[in-house]
């Protein structure tokens, strides 16, 4: 039987254990290159977080140490893919602090611009577009934040890993782009390639956050358009990107609220990534960006209970008071409301009409008085529907622990 080896990453606190993997072995330094690591013959301290085992020819399992019973099985781009994306969670376990987003950024002459992911946005192939014209990347995939109450700064950290680009190419890049990823001598498979000759800045190397730009990509041939972008949208978009799953709800809420505050929030439509590459290069609202001040911040290092994630909330009862639980975080936009619930479990949007029922529950008030309430106020609306409208919502906040029957709520106090 073949020892297994470990892989130890820095600021990782547990390793990447490799079972007669020398396939993987061989990979992992060329995609992490900028990633100091060493390997290691003998079990460290502390047991890996993931774990790599033959399945199979060119097919492997990928065990995870919380989910041992489940193993991925993939070929060995896919399993580098994989252990990738496991990297992600073992760096914030490592460091609970941080605050993670699923975001490309990229250096613009000293000011890190944001692309938080979205579905078919291209944010990995634009990131790759803007790194052959020269500009650093810090990463095409996730990206750690930390927010310092202290500095009252905001800074992206990279994450040292060669950017994956997914295959093939859509329609509409250049024969120079083309070669480039043709040439380059990167793993790959039918689905993604990764690239090696991309300038990626050091793992560990940080900058001041100076922009968010979020992507909406057009299938029809269109000039590339940066435009402002309403703050609650960009709030929405950068909390359902964010897996610090570790980090309480209402910490990361007040950091995400911060930078939509704080930092010039835009977003692009386009079509085809390397023309809108050129036009990012030169656009005049990002070529000087300043680094976001933030205001006095309060330390909030509170961490999520997560042994409540399986516990079920107590259920709701039509004729019971409810009132707003204690320690909710808040933020409103415009007029619609963000709630991360004092648990730290996880964070809630109300939109107007539902926001207006949150804060008729700033005092103890039942689903009876909520309805009449509604009623007067939409006399058009047929009262069945805002009886059913309304309860769905008091279940739903009663669910996410925001609102807590009124005899609870007297008796914590």
């Amino acid at each position: 039987m073949v020892e297994p080896q470990y892989v130890q990453f820095e600021g990782l606190k547990h390793p990447v254990a490799l079972e007669n993997a020398d396939e993987i072995a061989a990979m992992l330094p060329t995609v992490l290159s900028a990633w100091p690591h060493h390997t290691l013959n003998t079990p460290p301290s502390d047991p890996p977080f993931v774990t790599i085992r033959p399945a199979g020819p060119d097919r492997w399992d990928v065990i995870r140490a919380d989910q041992p019973e489940t193993p991925r099985t993939w070929d060995g781009v896919n399993t580098v893919c994989d252990i990738v994306a496991e990297m992600a969670w073992e760096r914030l376990r490592s460091d609970p602090d941080l605050l993670c987003l699923h975001a490309a950024a990229i250096d613009f002459n000293g000011r890190l611009v944001v692309m938080p992911n979205a579905r078919r946005a291209g944010k990995s192939t634009l990131a790759i577009a803007l790194a052959r014209l020269g500009r650093p990347l810090y990463s095409d995939d996730f990206l750690p934040v930390r927010v310092d109450a202290t500095t009252r700064s905001c800074a992206g950290i990279a994450n040292g890993i060669q950017p994956r680009l997914r295959l093939p190419l859509p329609e509409g890049f250049s024969d120079s782009f083309h070669d480039d990823v043709a040439q380059d001598p990167g793993p790959s498979n039918r689905q993604y390639k990764y690239l090696t000759k991309a300038p990626v800045a050091p793992w560990g190397e940080s900058l001041p956050l100076g922009a968010m730009v979020m992507l909406e990509r057009r299938d029809a041939p269109q000039p590339p358009q940066l435009s402002p972008m309403a703050r609650e949208d960009a709030l929405a978009s950068l909390i359902t990107q964010n897996f610090a799953r570790t980090r309480h709800a209402g910490a990361i809420l007040r950091s995400v609220d911060l930078l939509t505050r704080h930092l010039p929030i835009y977003r692009l439509s386009y079509h085809c990534a390397e023309e809108a590459a050129e036009y990012l290069s030169t656009h005049p609202d990002l070529a000087v960006l300043p680094a976001a001040q933030l205001p006095e911040l309060a330390q909030d290092d509170r961490q999520a209970p997560l042994d409540q994630l399986n516990r079920p909330a107590p259920d709701f009862a039509k004729e019971q008071c409810y009132v707003q639980a204690a320690g909710v975080a808040e933020s409103v936009v415009g007029d619609e409301a963000f709630l991360a619930d004092g648990s730290g479990l996880g964070i809630f949007r109300l939109n107007p009409v539902s926001a207006a029922i949150w804060a008729l529950l700033e005092e103890p008030t039942d689903l009876a008085e909520v309805v009449e309430i509604l009623s007067e106020a939409f006399p058009d609306v047929p009262v069945d529907q805002i009886t059913t409208d309304s309860e769905n919502l008091m279940r739903s906040l009663a669910r996410a622990r925001l609102i807590t029957p009124a005899s609870h709520s007297m008796a914590a106090q």
